[in-house]
């Protein structure tokens, strides 16, 4: 076999190839006498036919059978003593083949960018708070209990006012579209509230329960509905009630009604330890971010545009189910999909970029994950769907999930390292020395 490799970029690249006559005249041999063994040719017997006979009558066949089997494995064989990380199987050009001749063709492919990434150590990072404060449990304590106040008919009869929430039923007129209108049934309307329209909190209050209220909107042209933009619509309201919003006491008897609380300090103090641990994963999520997207900044590669391809796919995969998982379905919506492709582009290619590095940092660091690693993490994953170990175990296996995973905690174990070896400094001073006269941090060798 002969081999010629031409650089095309970084990454792509082409092999010429040659395979011997004697080579080619062998395998088309062996593939006969495969066909010899069933073939139907008139006038003799299944199973024999003359050899020559067979090759004539089933040419096209066994060329095709030919070349389906040495194009993968002379490539496969010269990309091995080229020492080529070829990313996916190659595209094959220029096949050249005729009997008594050798077998001639180019290979087209990519491969892996060759890395040489040495200033991972003292990566310069800032340090972020996670410190909580008592503005910070006081809002999350408001959170919960607004998660469990409850809406209350009004008995008395009077008239609506400012932090009532009115159940309403209403049509609406679109003028110049007389099948654009609009109707609901016994929503509730908070007025005042900060997403209420200020029509309806004026012109509701003051009513009563019963009373019937017809007022016009007219909606600006930037309306983020594209169908109300600009438009003028007449409402009729019908006031079904009134309601107000019961908050529960705040004590130690709702502290209890929460969980295994006997005080509400005690639940205070449960939502500081929360609110810290969350605070404390978000700062190493974002310093990790950030370490990975200055390594990205500072280490120029090439980047395989099949690997980009293959990654646009799983954001636009991700994307769509996200839509359905919010009951949107994706092939219904009037957008442009083309665009979206190509906005997820630049995204794309830094996912991979990241992607690289941190495999690169892993072998140059022999970072590598153990089997013990990989079973706590499926006992984990099996935990949080509260099914058995076994089945989710085999459920990863069918679809490369074990491979995943294992992907998974090497890159954390990656920025886990970068982390303890990262320069970390006050908050805002990078930003600082960036807009400043004094120059970047340096970076210290490993």
């Amino acid at each position: 076999m002969k081999a010629e490799l031409t650089d095309i970029t970084a990454v792509r690249k082409s092999l010429d190839i040659e395979v011997s006559q004697e080579v080619v005249d062998g395998e088309v041999t062996s593939i006969a006498k495969e066909f010899k063994r069933q073939a139907k040719v008139p006038g003799f017997r299944p199973g024999k036919a003359p050899l020559g006979v067979v090759k004539n009558r089933y040419r096209d066949e066994i060329r095709t059978e030919v070349l389906e089997k040495l194009l993968p494995k002379y490539f496969s064989e010269a990309a091995k003593e080229q020492d080529l990380d070829v990313v996916h199987s190659p595209g094959f050009e220029n096949v050249e083949y005729s009997a008594g001749e050798p077998l001639r063709f180019k290979a087209v492919f990519e491969v892996y960018p060759r890395l040489d990434i040495t200033n991972h150590s003292g990566i310069p990072v800032e340090e972020i708070s996670t410190e909580v404060v008592d503005s910070d449990v006081d809002q999350a304590l408001e959170r919960i209990v607004e998660e469990h106040s409850e809406m209350t008919p009004v008995d008395e009869d009077r008239e609506v006012g400012e932090g009532d929430f009115v159940e309403i039923s209403f049509n609406g007129d679109v003028e110049g579209d007389e099948e654009a209108g609009l109707s609901a049934e016994k929503v509730l309307c908070e007025i005042g509230g900060a997403t209420t329209l200020k029509e309806f909190t004026e012109n509701l209050t003051g009513t009563r329960a019963g009373e019937e209220k017809t007022f016009p909107i007219t909606y600006k042209d930037d309306h983020p509905d594209e169908k109300l933009a600009g438009k003028h619509v007449v409402y009729t309201v019908q006031v079904e009630s009134i309601k107000e919003k019961v908050s529960p006491k705040l004590d130690d008897e709702f502290a209890q009604s929460l969980g295994d609380f006997e005080t509400l300090d005690g639940f205070k103090k449960s939502i500081r330890e929360n609110l810290e641990a969350h605070k404390r994963q978000n700062a190493t999520e974002e310093t990790h971010n950030a370490l990975l997207g200055w390594l990205q900044d500072n280490n120029e590669f090439e980047v395989p545009d099949s690997l980009i391809e293959h990654q646009v796919q799983i954001r636009l995969q991700r994307l769509m189910r996200n839509l359905t998982d919010q009951g949107v379905n994706p092939q219904r919506l009037d957008v442009d999909w083309g665009k979206i492709r190509a906005d997820q582009h630049a995204e794309a290619v830094r996912d991979v970029r990241g992607s690289l590095i941190l495999e690169h940092l892993a072998k140059t660091e022999d970072i590598r994950v153990e089997d013990e690693e990989v079973e706590k993490e499926i006992d984990t994953i099996a935990a949080e769907m509260n099914r058995p170990k076994e089945n989710v175990r085999e459920v990863l296996g069918r679809n490369d999930g074990l491979e995943r995973i294992k992907g998974q905690i090497q890159n954390k174990k990656v920025l886990i390292m970068l982390e303890e070896r990262a320069k970390v400094v006050p908050a805002g001073s990078l930003g600082q020395e960036e807009d400043g006269e004094e120059s970047a941090p340096q970076i210290l060798e490993p």
